[in-house]
């Protein structure tokens, strides 16, 4: 129960509104991954967000109004950040809003397709995308088949968890494609994934399969391995719990 409801349930409470202030803790600043590229949004900053039901600050963020109304917000440093090297092959994985980044990633390489003349970058880009029903929360649809159809995007893989009978979801999408993603990580591949703490220790135990199955190795040498590539900066996670 909240305190508000607390108030509400004992209205015989007599609580001064200085008393009151100094009870409430104070609102906690929240943390949104920023969906857009810099380069090509110089002057804005997107993010992307689902509003909750009593969520204090999406239901905020919901409510402003373009032009008129401010919000206070400032810029952490992201972990995550594309390979120096343009034509390395990546892996995103990022169900739900934890698509957020991967869009700012898929901005970043339109950005310099176009800078080319509208040629893609060489080399590959995989996203792994999963919501429940295509038709109710596909976020970002038409971007996403537009990207993969330019060739921004090589690969588009995605996961409606409730439109078939037995449930699918991008990790059993990521061992399906388990010959092909060992390849690009053979060839030097980041991997990138975002979203729920429950999802990224699946996803990197898919992982860790496709490193014993296609490459060789132990069930222990295989963990170590994305521990290294974790630790080097090729394997980066951005989780939250839900």
């Amino acid at each position: 129960m909240t305190i508000l409801g607390i108030l509400e349930a004992f209205p015989s409470l007599d609580v001064s509104f200085g008393n009151f202030v100094e009870l409430v803790p104070k609102i906690q600043p929240r943390f949104y991954t920023i969906s857009s590229s810099s380069n090509a949004q110089p002057s804005a900053i997107s993010i992307t967000m689902s509003v909750l039901k009593g969520g204090v600050c999406t239901n905020y963020l919901k409510d402003l109004k373009p032009g008129s109304d401010y919000a206070p917000i400032f810029v952490r440093p992201s972990t995550f950040r594309l390979p120096s090297k343009i034509s390395t092959p990546i892996i995103m994985v990022g169900p739900g809003t934890g698509l957020a980044p991967f869009m700012g990633f898929v901005q970043e390489y339109e950005h310099k397709s176009k800078a080319n003349g509208g040629k893609p970058a060489e080399g590959e880009r995989v996203l792994f995308f999963g919501c429940r029903k295509r038709d109710v929360d596909f976020i970002y649809r038409e971007e996403l088949t537009a990207a993969k159809e330019s060739g921004v995007l090589t690969g588009l893989q995605l996961a409606f968890s409730r439109e078939e009978e037995k449930k699918v979801y991008v990790q059993h999408l990521i061992s399906q494609q388990a010959q092909a993603l060992w390849k690009m990580l053979s060839g030097g591949g980041y991997v990138y994934v975002c979203g729920a703490t429950a999802m990224g220790r699946d996803v990197k135990e898919a992982f860790v399969e496709i490193a014993r199955s296609e490459g060789g190795k132990s069930a222990e040498e295989a963990k170590a391995m994305l521990d290294t590539l974790q630790d080097s900066g090729r394997y980066v996670q951005e989780l939250w719990s839900t």
